[in-house]
């Protein structure tokens, strides 16, 4: 296969899984920010204390599914539509550099978009958790730097195991 044709589908369904996930982030943190504590810096959360709201660890649970409904959905579109472009069937690399590069994508919208636009910068209302507005470590652009660094990795470990299973997926489809 092309490794032109893998590239621009990684950059466009690693653009649509970037807006789709911001949409289930923003939408978990509109309805409830605690539903996304663990992300938030230490400073904030050892402000805020433990949960407070009965409801978060069921809406954890629903978001989490979203999340990987859009996960899974994004990255099986992609992988169907690489194959059906393709003249030749897909195996394990293009699948890789495929789903590396939408994972990645996503860690760097992530990074430049939701935190340091949104979070660090904007800052809507609905971002803080209620008692801790106004604290210096909202504005902490560093924090999220580690984040991504640390998302660079999950985004090689992720497209390992994801190209793994689409492969044998598309081996059986096949």
């Amino acid at each position: 296969m092309d490794f032109a044709i893998i590239v621009q589908h990684g950059i466009v369904y690693g653009l649509v899984l970037s807006v789709l996930f911001t949409l289930v982030l923003l939408g978990a943190v509109f309805v409830n920010a605690e539903i996304m504590m663990n992300d938030y810096p230490p400073e904030v959360k050892k402000a805020y204390g433990a949960e407070k709201n009965p409801k978060t660890r069921g809406q954890k649970r629903i978001f989490s599914l979203l999340f990987l409904a859009v996960l899974f959905g994004v990255i099986a579109w992609s992988v169907v539509s690489a194959a059906r472009a393709s003249s030749t069937p897909l195996t394990f690399p293009p699948i890789f550099v495929l789903i590396f590069i939408e994972v990645f994508t996503f860690n760097l919208w992530d990074l430049l978009i939701i935190d340091w636009l949104i979070f660090n910068t904007v800052q809507p209302k609905f971002i803080f958790l209620p008692g801790t507005e106004g604290m210096a470590a909202y504005k902490d652009y560093y924090f999220h730097f580690r984040g991504f660094l640390t998302g660079i990795v999950f985004s090689l470990v992720s497209a390992l195991v994801l190209s793994g299973i689409a492969l044998i997926i598309v081996n059986a489809a096949g």
